[in-house]
């Protein structure tokens, strides 16, 4: 699994580096976004429900969430 680690960064750079790596990776691959803007929990599932890619989970640990997003094309 790919890890992408976009705390202290706010949107719409987390999404920025997760497009980017999403677009690096292949079908079925996952990537884990570790991030501590909670606009993030909205703007990426929304960008991954656009784009037809699967997101596993989403954790909230307090002081960062981590969001798991899977390839699907």
């Amino acid at each position: 699994m790919e890890k992408l680690d976009v705390r202290g960064k706010v949107c719409p750079l987390p999404l920025f580096y997760v497009k980017r790596k999403m677009s690096e990776m292949k079908p079925g691959e996952e990537l884990e976004v570790i991030t501590d803007d909670q606009t993030a929990k909205e703007t990426i599932p929304k960008w991954s429900k656009i784009h037809d890619q699967e997101v596993v989970s989403i954790e909230d640990e307090g002081n960062f969430i981590r969001i798991k997003i899977r390839k699907k094309k």
